[in-house]
């Protein structure tokens, strides 16, 4: 059976957006317990994010970026050109998005250029 997180939209629209999820997104197999990120389950089917979509999304982005570039700028070197890619993946854990895999076992594709004389 088809499963669904609700966010809530803060916007002028106002309302939810249903993201497609697995069934283990929403419960644990433990007992079937209820993963720490959702508020509620409607009917079996609809899990309740504890977070609202854009803040979700906005706190996996700006915490992986953030982290990603701190490790980068500590480099003796730092490059010229920075390019990170990474999928997000909609999940019942605490933060309701998470950096999710991108074909394969990659979570990250980082590309560093350093070009002559930019120093």
């Amino acid at each position: 059976m088809t499963k669904y997180i609700q966010f809530d939209i803060e916007d002028e629209a106002s309302g939810e957006i249903l993201v497609e999820v697995d069934e283990e997104e929403i419960l644990s197999s433990e007992e079937g317990l209820i993963k720490v990120g959702i508020k509620d389950v409607l009917n079996n089917t609809v899990a309740i994010a504890q977070n609202n979509f854009s803040t979700a999304v906005k706190n996996a982005i700006h915490y992986n970026i953030q982290v990603l570039m701190n490790a980068i700028h500590s480099l003796p070197e730092p490059p010229t050109e920075i390019e990170v890619n990474f999928g997000l993946k909609i999940t019942g854990e605490a933060g309701n998005v998470a950096v999710g895999k991108m074909g394969g076992e990659v979570n990250y594709a980082i590309k560093l250029s350093w070009k002559p004389g930019s120093n």
